[in-house]
């Protein structure tokens, strides 16, 4: 019975991923998140994908994108971990946007419809690698930054948020510091020309094991950023400014979150 479920489940992702299905659930959700982004007291909503989410979130995505306007899109912000999903949409506003990224090499931050995409992968995680992993290096397919860190595992909880946001055992709160948010920045040599690039002001990429004097690998296929050694992964991931309750500092009121 367990074989039989784990065929079901990878068929069912298989239909997601490959033939755009909006399963019910994806019709749910597209509804909560388009409330929400609709919803005049709301500046930001939240949405944070895992494995098969990430196809699902991606879909939700197109969707909306379909039938929003590009300032009610910018109040969304996404971040994926272990994404299972072979595409990620953000366009440019308009086609002046577009040229003038094209002009520069990469796109500012204003001038996409979505706000802030990351993305949080495990090198050694088998979904990540025929997702994002993957993908990320086609031509402008998976939109948003590209975090690789040297670990193994998928599960969220033990092999992502464990690592990103250790608790303190005493207060059950995430501590000021963690192994992955101190890793030192490394760079990819990707060096592919053809994978649409984001401007270093929404977010950065982090580590890379590129080079001998780093902790390990995080990289950013979508962000030419000039080598700066000295920093470190937290001063670049937006998320980690969320630990606690908190949020960056663009936020005026608290948003609201959903996870898929």
């Amino acid at each position: 019975m367990g074989y039989l479920r784990c065929q079901q489940r990878l068929t069912l992702v298989q239909i997601q991923r490959n033939l755009c299905y909006a399963t019910q659930d994806v019709r749910d959700a597209y509804k909560l998140i388009k409330e929400a982004l609709l919803a005049p007291s709301c500046e930001k909503v939240v949405f944070i994908l895992h494995s098969q989410g990430g196809i699902e979130g991606g879909l939700i995505i197109d969707w909306l994108l379909a039938e929003l306007p590009h300032d009610v899109m910018h109040r969304l912000e996404v971040y994926t971990f272990g994404n299972a999903a072979n595409h990620f949409n953000n366009p440019h506003k308009t086609a002046g946007d577009k040229q003038a990224a094209k002009q520069k090499g990469y796109s500012e931050p204003d001038s996409k419809s979505i706000g802030y995409i990351e993305h949080y992968a495990n090198s050694g995680d088998f979904v990540s690698r025929f997702g994002v992993l993957h993908y990320a290096h086609e031509r402008n397919a998976f939109m948003g930054r590209v975090f690789v860190a040297l670990n193994n595992g998928h599960l969220l909880n033990q092999h992502y948020l464990h690592d990103m946001f250790p608790l303190d055992g005493k207060h059950q709160r995430a501590l000021d510091t963690s192994r992955f948010m101190e890793m030192n920045i490394g760079f990819s040599s990707d060096g592919d020309q053809h994978v649409e690039r984001e401007g270093p002001v929404s977010s950065f990429l982090c580590s890379s094991g590129l080079a001998e004097d780093v902790d390990g690998l995080v990289t950013d296929v979508n962000s030419p950023i000039e080598k700066s050694p000295k920093k470190k992964v937290k001063d670049f991931s937006r998320l980690w400014q969320y630990r606690n309750g908190a949020s960056p500092s663009d936020t005026r009121r608290a948003p609201k979150f959903f996870h898929l």
